[in-house]
């Protein structure tokens, strides 16, 4: 009965998350992207990784040289990557050979992937609500790098985004780097 509940929270929580991405895509709040290739992605510029780390933006920031929206291309990324994931720990939850002891730690592991697409997208939020053009937050285990874009942050704009995600993440402030990018 338990396992139902949460089953369905999560798979609502997901729900709930599409439709407000999908609202901000409409609400015209992000700049549009003009492609100038043909859309399709080089094998090699994919990353196949079932989770994203820190070393996920080098990559990002290194193949983003076509004047493409570096800040859309990021999230759209992570959240390919985090599909991936959720549709691997599901498929762990629901394979019948798995192990109750699998089933249990993928479970975990799914609950700690939403609540983590949560703090990311809480802190992305209040950093705009800030007054920032753009942000993108990367929290990986007990560190969170964030990229604003910004010609420049005065130490005020860096005391404010420290504050919100330590307020937000429970990170001290030695464990997050801010770096500032302007497109």
């Amino acid at each position: 009965m338990i396992l139902f509940r949460r089953r369905t929270l999560l798979l609502s929580f997901f729900v709930a998350m599409l439709v407000f991405s999908m609202y901000l895509m409409m609400s015209g709040n992000y700049p549009k992207v003009i492609y100038r290739d043909s859309g399709v992605p080089d094998a090699e510029k994919v990353s196949t990784e079932d989770s994203i780390d820190s070393t996920d933006i080098e990559s990002v920031i290194s193949t983003n040289g076509s004047g493409r929206d570096f800040f859309v291309e990021y999230r759209l990324e992570r959240d390919r990557l985090r599909s991936q994931e959720a549709d691997y720990l599901r498929e762990i939850i629901n394979n019948p050979n798995a192990s109750q002891e699998s089933k249990d730690k993928a479970q975990k592991d799914l609950i700690a992937l939403a609540e983590k697409v949560e703090k990311e997208m809480n802190v992305e939020n209040l950093i705009k609500a800030k007054g920032f053009e753009d942000a993108v937050i990367i929290l990986s285990g007990d560190s969170a790098n964030v990229i604003v874009r910004s010609e420049g942050l005065s130490t005020k704009e860096v005391a404010q985004i420290t504050d919100i995600v330590t307020r937000t993440t429970g990170l001290s402030m030695d464990k997050i780097t801010i770096v500032e990018r302007s497109n």
